[in-house]
């Protein structure tokens, strides 16, 4: 049975169920009561309507109904209805109109749908009269709690801040999405939106005037489109290195308005900077998924590398790939808020993060859209967009004069950056031949990183997980990483990239030309806030058996403890001789379960002649499958503890004898393992008679027991292996090797309890029971097919 979830109601304060259509009508109850003033007091829902004079029951019920006046409902009438539960915006629209036509005094109503990824959220309709007969129209607004139109002229001085921020860029994004003509590319969306936000801060920045410049004029779409296009090129003057003279103000009159009523109310610059920063990038997720390994950086990720790195007000950071620039601004506020707990005046506050915003943060990004609105974000939160340029890091020989001048031959305090990757990702020889590690363009940019690193300098960097492990990457790790003094190593969840990419990351931070420290910080993060299709990811309950509110994110846990200097079940001090031994820069195999002076491991077992292992035969021709009588078995064969014959994929004599070698013949209670394919590794099974003129793929081990004196046996060493304890302490030794999951040699470092023989003994005899009543089935099949 499903589990229900609860939220909580805003106008009763009771808990109520959790449903799409009361999560849209809870959320435009918190806008209309935080930003448009509107009383809880004077806000009813499933309020009643008349569908006829007669009705007296008012038997139609509007979802959320809102009163004008005092602070009480009594004798008022309302003022504005709202419709949630329509999805559709058409059907939607005519449903609110039905409701508004109800009842004759409502002059406002408001169609929502927060959870339109794709389409228009919100719609605003205005009824008037006309001959007696209900007429509406579609507004680019409603008024204010106290106002009855939207016209009369704003104040600066009446401007308030909003935590609602995200919300309202998300329906401008999705308005414009549905309404723009010929701008229904995120990536366009997203640059019309930067350029009227730009104007909006413009105007609050420079007034000169008691009242907005950027607001409705007179409802009238010509004439506040013309004005709002003059204040851009204004803005567009003083800020000339964020937009080109080319970049324009392209939507049409109509929707602009609408899109600066849903803006002229608030104001930017007095909002929290955080919430600009969550509003901003909630757009920016959209237009910055895609090609040329472009994708975003999770702001909790970013927030734990700035923790780490901990830049102040005197260092200088660094992203040669900066992207929208996340770390960039995560530095900004992580200093900002140094400098706001000091006791100067609030004055000098301002001046000194100025100060850093404009002389401390640098960037290069190659993709132009990007960098644009980077610096357009940057412009926005604290006018740190000068030190962002629009470059290919790798050729610095081609960089604009102004970015020698800023950049080349600097040494920076600290480089934070999560470079482009990715096989379809190629340098031209003339850049290649710059660097030691040039086929690969992620390697590339840790060079160019580290040589703009001064001694002493933080690194801190995203990788895919395979250059941390790979036998193939070891010299990649003895230049690049072991050179210098590792302080972290941080493993990151496969969903942290999905579903956009994905590639499986993980953290390194280094110092430059340090010596080794002894311990090096491992953190193993569990969960990182959404899913594989990128959606939120909540707690369970498992008292209730339900979900709570909570998003599931070990992040603020991590750098809570790393800031206390607590012990955590998410870090663990690591001897970095152990690091080195193991060659080993992934964090999570360094966090056993179980780890007793009871257990030994499977390479232990190896060493003392308990266990023999061998590698499968290898794989056919693929156009071979099918067209033989000798069973080849994949990882997919291992079902049930035991090799499942698909004869579909069996292969001619030919083949067999090709592929056969008698070093690897099998025998009959030989264990086969999985060591590497999707989610399969570590299934294992026992073989049968049945199964010995098998060949095998390479990616499955055999495990052979010999004659010893611990008790371990082909039928208890099967049983350990499937059990709870072990498929645990895989989830920390399978590492991904690109996207393809892979245990490697690390299946030697599997532990076992062998320390109760009667326990083994026991084990090995239910077992062994076990197999033999199938091998009884086996041989019986055999013979009633004539195969034995």
């Amino acid at each position: 049975m499903a589990h229900k979830e609860y939220i909580k109601d805003l106008i009763t304060g009771k808990q109520i169920l959790k449903t799409p259509e009361e999560i849209n009508r809870q959320g435009i109850i918190k806008i209309l009561h935080e930003d448009y003033n509107y009383p809880l007091s004077l806000m009813v829902k499933e309020f009643g309507v008349k569908k006829s004079p007669s009705d007296v029951k008012r038997s139609v019920p509007v979802d959320v109904a809102i009163f004008e006046g005092t602070k009480d409902l009594k004798n008022k009438k309302p003022k504005i209805f709202i419709e949630t539960k329509k999805d559709n915006y058409n059907l939607g629209k005519e449903q609110l109109k039905d409701y508004m036509t109800f009842e004759r005094d409502v002059a406002y109503g408001i169609w929502y749908n927060g959870h339109n990824e794709n389409g228009q959220t919100i719609a605003y309709f205005k009824k008037y009269f006309k001959d007696g007969t209900p007429k509406f129209e579609e507004i680019s607004d409603v008024p204010k709690y106290g106002f009855n139109s939207i016209n009369e002229q704003i104040k600066y001085s009446d401007l308030k801040p909003t935590s609602n921020l995200k919300v309202i860029f998300k329906n401008l994004r999705g308005f414009l999405a549905a309404n723009s003509t010929g701008t229904t590319r995120d990536e366009i969306i997203l640059e019309q939106l930067s350029m009227i936000i730009i104007t909006k801060l413009y105007d609050e920045k420079y007034a000169e005037d008691t009242y907005v410049k950027f607001r409705v004029i007179e409802d009238n779409p010509k004439k506040t489109s013309k004005a709002i296009k003059q204040l851009y090129n204004e803005a567009k003057t003083r800020w000339n290195d964020v937009f080109t003279k080319d970049d324009e103000i392209t939507l049409d009159d109509d929707v602009l308005m609408k899109v600066v009523a849903q803006l002229q109310h608030y104001s930017l610059m007095n909002s929290n900077r955080n919430v600009i920063s969550e509003a901003f990038e909630s757009i920016i997720s959209y237009a910055t998924k895609g090609s040329q390994g472009q994708f975003f950086t999770p702001e909790n990720v970013a927030h734990l590398m700035v923790e780490i790195a901990n830049p102040t007000e005197s260092t200088t950071v660094f992203d040669p790939a900066s992207g929208t620039a996340g770390f960039l601004t995560t530095s900004m506020f992580h200093v900002w808020n140094q400098i706001q707990q000091t006791k100067m005046r609030d004055d000098a506050k301002k001046d000194k993060e100025q100060q850093y915003a404009t002389n401390n943060l640098f960037g290069i990004e190659k993709d132009s859209f990007l960098a644009k609105i980077s610096k357009a974000f940057m412009a926005v939160l604290g006018d740190g967009r000068a030190g962002i340029f629009v470059e290919d890091s790798l050729k610095e020989n081609n960089w604009k004069i102004a970015t020698q001048a800023k950049i080349k031959d600097k040494k920076f305090n600290i480089i934070l950056t999560n470079p482009p990757f990715g096989k379809d990702i190629k340098l031209s020889p003339e850049t290649k031949k710059n660097f030691e590690f040039g086929n690969k363009i992620e390697l590339a940019f840790i060079e160019m990183s580290l040589r703009y690193l001064e001694k002493g300098g933080i690194l801190g960097v995203i990788l895919p997980e395979t250059v941390f492990h790979a036998p193939k990457a070891r010299q990649i790790r003895e230049k690049l990483f072991y050179k210098n003094n590792i302080t972290h190593i941080i493993d990151l969840p496969h969903d942290t990239f999905r579903p956009y990419n994905n590639a499986k990351t993980d953290i390194i931070f280094l110092r430059k030309g340090e010596k080794q420290q002894e311990f090096v910080t491992g953190i193993k993060i569990d969960e990182i806030g959404h899913d594989h299709t990128g959606k939120a990811k909540y707690k369970f309950n498992p008292h209730t058996f339900s979900f709570t509110d909570e998003i599931a994110d070990d992040i603020p846990n991590i750098i809570n403890s790393l800031k206390n200097d607590a012990s955590s079940k998410y870090i663990k001090k690591i001897p970095f001789s152990e690091i080195k031994e193991k060659d080993m820069l992934v964090a999570r195999p360094y966090f056993e379960l179980n780890n007793s002076s009871k257990q030994i491991t499977l390479g232990e077992l190896c060493d003392k002649n308990v266990i023999k292992s061998f590698d499968g035969h290898g794989s056919p021709s693929s156009y071979l499958k099918g067209l033989g009588t000798n069973p080849y078995i994949r990882v997919k064969d291992i079902v049930n503890l035991e090799i499942a014959h698909n004869r579909l994929d069996d292969i001619p004599d030919k083949e067999y004898d090709r592929l056969y070698s008698p070093e690897k013949a099998l025998q009959e209670k030989d264990i086969v393992f999985v060591r590497r394919g999707s989610y399969r590794i570590g299934d294992v099974g026992i073989l049968y008679k049945k199964d010995l003129h098998s060949i095998l793929t390479r990616e499955i081990l055999i495990l052979r027991i010999l004659n010893n004196d611990l008790g371990i046996t082909p039928f208890n060493l099967l049983g350990l292996l499937n059990s709870q304890d072990v498929r645990k302490q895989l989830n920390n030794l399978i590492l991904m090797d690109t996207t393809l999951p892979n245990i490697g040699d690390r299946w030697r470092d599997i532990r076992i309890d062998i320390s109760n023989k009667a326990e083994l003994s026991n084990l090995s005899k239910q077992i062994q029971e076990m197999y033999n009543t199938r091998c009884k089935f086996w041989n019986e099949y055999s013979k009633l097919f004539g195969n034995e």
